[in-house]
């Protein structure tokens, strides 16, 4: 090397990005102003010759190559170009092989992330953080290539390391910005490829962690992605005011696309097909599944491509079903975060989106880690993940999985397991203005989003606004999913005693705004839909269909799992259809008045009757359910004189029963029961439901009906003469 290139070289600094310990590589790095001459350095490990290609900055459109020398024998190279100000070069790297590589300089560009954009992100109002942090294609400075960003402050050095640097993380060591960032940008075509963050503590710890707003893994890991350029068509439909009165939800369960773009326009129509045949109205989706195998579903925010292949994929699917008249509602988990060794768990060394004191920072289980919501950056970030969903991808709503967990710090702790509020009790209040605050942005992206909540907790308000309200438009009656499923767990021969269980649920129904989740959530440990019953195959499955009627008639609007539809599909869609039909159903589900017992004490038969309705009778409509395993006659009082037909029988043939059905209309009498003076009489099959409607008698009917009363009524003696002769 000569004298003058020596002298100019800082050897102290130079070992520090030979040993993978710099955080701000770009003072020696790239080209920097010497003189009249430009200074170039580069660190190729294992390179054996590097020149650089340069255009001169005098007006010259020539390129010249020039010779770099090797400052270090570990792949530390350096020269002095003969004129100033030249950024506009390329390498020419050469390695064992003897094969020539053309390589940009990642180091020769200017910072990226702009004071505007980590002041809001540390105060937590960066409602776009997944546009700036992470890894994004570009154009920047003449050259395209990724920009990477990453929020590591406790870090002493963080590279990019993937498939197009050899996973070596002495390569693309990162620049801090404002102590607690790092970015660069590397040039070149690397979409598809997968990358990590090679983090490096004190102490020589080094570790690698997936990007938190990658938006596809492959084989668990970050893959680079390009953006797409999707039109969408749904602005109409989107915008259009909606109206829950007709929300029957179909989820889909994890892993129903294929990923092959090849199939997914049959899949999408497939799909569509279903539902419009039978009835549904909203799909709820998870965008990320297959992307979380340890967390359940929390351990990636930015995935949305992974469920279709795709983001585009993904936007396609969502505006086809608008295109279809159907709503679509993304799940959601910002409750808490999966601990494997890629993700959030200690991401810098330190608990930098969680809490450090374990009281605070872990699920009661230990297998999930909780969030630091009062921290701005990890506001930003979790916002961000949300509103993108409704904002990007168009959602119509967010399901907000783990509400419980967040609203209460001692969420399934035991005493002094958990740590006191401010004011000494047990809410969570920095996660209750967390929700409050997505609510309040989500509606500003659309009024019309829905927000609902997936929540099994008794906390007050969570779908009333103002102060004392927590926000949700919905919650999830997961109420009634544990005291209905522990209740038909039991025995058809104890039901009757334990019908209680059954019947109180139904004092809270109309505390808030409720949907009956018929959900996968209930399927643990490889379960299917009929293992949750007693019985033998056949009892199982009238036990289903019991409960799905059951679950109509009940108040609250419907969401219905892919495996019950798939268990009962032709019942559903007589079901659905008759949920969107009758208003006693779909108009009242918030209306307490919309509810009435007729008959919640039959022990001895394990039998009930009650009644939804409107104001008008001709609109009500009756449930008597059988819990026992036994053929009955029912006897139930109605509110009416009338008649009363049945519209649907959970145990016609038709939906797979025996055929146990009232197939004439049952006409009240005068038999008083359950503290009525009319009744009727129906046969239930054993595990079986039989719906009816009310229909008022006709002017004909009724005159006949009271002709009939007077003579009952009304005794005539009998004198024993013969009539007279005309």
């Amino acid at each position: 090397m000569n004298k003058k290139l020596y002298k100019l070289m800082d050897w102290a600094k130079i070992e520090e990005i030979i040993y993978s310990e710099c955080d701000n590589p770009g003072t020696l790095l790239g080209p920097h102003k010497s003189g009249n001459n430009t200074l170039i350095q580069a660190y190729f490990p294992g390179a054996t010759d590097v020149k650089v290609r340069w255009t001169a900055q005098e007006g010259s459109k020539d390129k010249k190559i020039t010779q770099m020398e090797i400052a270090d024998d570990d792949g530390y190279f350096a020269v002095l170009i003969p004129e100033k100000g030249v950024t506009d070069y390329k390498y020419l790297v050469k390695y064992d092989s003897n094969e020539s590589f053309e390589k940009g300089d990642p180091y020769r560009h200017s910072r990226i992330l702009k004071d505007t954009d980590f002041k809001k992100f540390r105060e937590g109002k960066l409602l776009n953080a997944g546009d700036i942090f992470g890894s994004h294609i570009m154009e920047y400075e003449g050259e395209t290539g990724v920009s990477f960003i990453v929020w590591a402050p406790g870090a002493m050095r963080v590279s990019v390391v993937g498939e197009f640097n050899e996973w070596d993380g002495r390569i693309n060591q990162m620049t801090r910005v404002n102590s607690d960032y790092f970015e660069i940008f590397i040039p070149g075509d690397l979409a598809g490829m997968k990358y990590q963050y090679e983090i490096k503590l004190k102490g020589d710890k080094v570790f690698k962690k997936n990007d938190p707003y990658s938006n596809i893994l492959k084989d668990g890991i970050s893959v680079v992605c390009a953006a797409d350029d999707f039109k969408w068509s749904d602005k109409t439909f989107f915008n259009k005011k909606r109206n829950i009165k007709d929300m029957i939800i179909y989820e889909l369960s994890d892993g129903y696309f294929s990923c092959d773009p090849k199939k997914l326009k049959k899949e999408i129509a497939a799909l569509i097909n279903n539902i419009k045949d039978n009835g549904y109205t909203y799909v709820m989706l998870n965008p990320s599944d297959k992307a979380d195998p340890y967390g359940g579903g929390c351990g990636y925010f930015y995935i949305t491509g992974q469920a279709t292949g795709s983001s585009a994929a993904l936007k396609q699917l969502v505006d086809s079903l608008h295109e279809a008249g159907i709503r679509v509602i993304f799940d959601w988990m910002p409750a808490g975060f999966s601990l494997e060794e890629s993700g959030l768990k200690f991401f810098d060394g330190t608990s930098l989106y969680g809490h450090l004191d374990p009281k605070q920072g872990l699920s009661a289980d230990g297998k999930r880690g909780l969030f630091q919501y009062g921290r701005g950056e990890v506001k930003s970030f979790l916002l961000s993940s949300g509103l993108r969903l409704i904002e990007e991808f168009h959602a119509d709503g967010i399901s907000i999985a783990g509400v419980a967990q967040m609203l209460y710090l001692d969420y399934g702790k035991r005493y002094g397991e958990w740590v006191p509020n401010m004011y000494g009790n047990n809410e969570n209040l920095e996660a209750i203005d967390f929700i409050k605050e997505f609510i309040a942005q989500a509606k500003k992206i659309n009024s019309n989003a829905l927000i609902m909540a997936e929540d099994s907790s008794t906390h007050k308000n969570i779908t009333a606004g103002g102060d004392e309200g927590i926000g949700f438009d919905i919650k999830w009656n997961e109420g009634f999913l544990s005291e209905y499923f522990d209740y038909i767990s039991h025995d058809p021969i104890e039901r009757g005693e334990q019908l209680s269980e059954l019947t109180d649920e139904l004092v809270y129904s109309f505390a808030e705004k409720f949907v009956i989740p018929l959900s996968d959530g209930l399927l643990l440990n490889n379960r299917g839909v009929l293992d949750l019953f007693p019985g033998n195959e056949a009892q199982r499955l009238s036990t289903l269909r019991l409960s799905l009627a059951f679950a109509y008639m009940h108040p609250g609007y419907k969401l219905i799992s892919q495996e019950f539809d798939d268990s009962c599909k032709s019942l559903l869609a007589e079901l659905n259809e008759l949920y969107l039909n009758e208003p006693a159903l779909c108009d009242r589900n918030d209306d307490q008045d919309s509810f009435e017992w007729l008959s919640n004490m039959n022990r001895e038969q394990s039998c009930i009757s009650f009644i939804r309705k409107t104001d008008d009778p001709e609109e009500m409509l009756i449930a008597a359910v059988n819990f026992s395993g036994i053929e009955q006659s029912f006897t139930t009082g109605v509110p009416y004189e009338g008649k009363y037909k049945e519209l649907i029988n959970t145990d016609d043939a038709s939906y797979g029963g025996t055929g146990i059905v009232n197939a004439q209309v049952k006409r009240a009498i005068d038999k008083q029961s359950d503290g009525r003076a009319q009744s009727i009489t129906v046969k239930l099959a054993p595990l079986s439901v039989s719906i009816m409607k009310f229909v008022p008698y006709t002017e004909t009917e009724l005159a006949k009906v009271i002709e009939e009363r007077i003579r009952r009524n009304t005794p005539i003696k009998k004198s024993g003469k013969k009539p007279a002769s005309k």
